[in-house]
């Protein structure tokens, strides 16, 4: 048995870098309920019996995001001597006190994620921002970040590993005509992600350009009436709520800019997917997303409502060239047969040490 992958969800991200470990090594998958505090409790009981009796078998413990249940990972491959590699998202490397969002935000879990990264054989961000970053975009003070500033004495590799992307699926549809539509995707489930997401904003942007469709994709259709009853919606504004990959794919197909207003990003999937689907790209200055966009779209440098709208309106009068230049951009930087082989590089690498 090479590698023990867990899990804590079967999202999209984390089912592609399944298949991509199968395909060189022997899996074996265990996965970790998180989705509520006693299903947590419980799922922590069972990870450590189960690293108890199983723990000794494989060589690697492979696990995306540093957390609680990393500190049990971190325990037994310390007893065991085997290698643990863990994925950096976000979550594990910027803390946001206005927000509670990070998980340093507590000190037993952010010491929980330290003594994980400081202990981890290889730490793989799919950013350069992740290791060290300043967010001067989100709030009126500098916001310090990365894992360097939380764990300064991390003894592992740190490399820097992409997200991958299926560039024949998240594929333009030269059938589909580009609509006057500007999207954004967000999964929205608290007030939180509403405004680390920039939905307030997007909103409020929705509102300046009566002349354009707007669509917010992942959030349900009662949330702002629960949540913000107050709130006008503008005419223009559709709410798609949860949404197949499929139907995804469409909607993609169908706007000609995608909009990403967010405060704090790690490497964001739905920008890149909407980018191979030949969407112009306009986002805000956050970690890696002007990396992302390049010179194939617009960056928002300030959080100013009339230099959202002035971008999007430049983005919507763009040559339909550089939609395809977008396109080209993740082509060539974020495929998932680049993910691919530097995943697999390196934990060849790591099994021969």
């Amino acid at each position: 048995m090479d590698i023990f992958y867990f899990k804590t969800s079967n999202s999209s991200f984390i089912l592609t870098d399944q298949r991509i470990l199968e395909e060189k090594f022997s899996v074996k998958t265990y996965f970790i309920d998180n989705s509520n505090g006693l299903k947590y409790i419980f799922a922590l009981f069972k990870l450590t019996l189960f690293l108890t009796f199983r723990g000794w078998q494989p060589q690697i413990y492979f696990i995306r995001f540093a957390d609680w249940h990393t500190a049990i990972l971190t325990l037994f491959k310390k007893l065991f001597r085997k290698k643990l590699i863990i994925v950096v998202g976000g979550f594990d490397a910027f803390h946001f006190p206005e927000f509670a969002y990070g998980v340093y935000h507590r000190k037993f879990r952010g010491w929980c994620a330290k003594y994980s990264l400081a202990n981890a054989d290889i730490i793989l961000p799919n950013s350069p921002s992740l290791i060290e970053y300043t967010n001067t975009y989100a709030l009126a003070r500098p916001v310090p970040g990365g894992i360097r500033h939380f764990v300064p004495g991390m003894k592992g590799k740190i490399r820097v590993v992409f997200n991958g992307f299926d560039t024949e699926f998240w594929t333009a549809n030269n059938q589909t005509l580009k609509k006057n539509m500007v999207i954004t995707v967000a999964y929205v489930n608290s007030n939180r992600n509403f405004y680390l997401k920039g939905i307030d904003s997007y909103i409020d942007l929705a509102g300046k350009l009566p002349q354009y469709e707007f669509t917010l994709i992942g959030m349900k259709n009662d949330f702002l009436a629960r949540n913000f009853p107050d709130m006008v919606i503008p005419c223009n504004l559709s709410i798609a709520g949860l949404v197949s990959r499929q139907q995804l794919l469409q909607y993609y197909n169908e706007a000609k800019v995608f909009c990403i207003l967010s405060l704090t990003e790690g490497m964001s999937n739905v920008l890149c997917e909407a980018m191979l689907c030949e969407c112009v790209p306009v986002g805000t200055g956050v970690t890696m997303i002007p990396e992302i966009i390049g010179e194939t779209g617009f960056v928002i440098s300030h959080k100013d409502p009339e230099e959202m709208k002035q971008k999007v309106e430049s983005a919507m009068k763009s040559d339909p060239n550089l939609g395809r230049m977008a396109r080209q951009r993740i082509v060539n930087n974020y495929s998932l047969e680049i993910r691919s082989k530097s995943l697999n590089d390196l934990i060849v690498a790591e099994l021969k040490s």
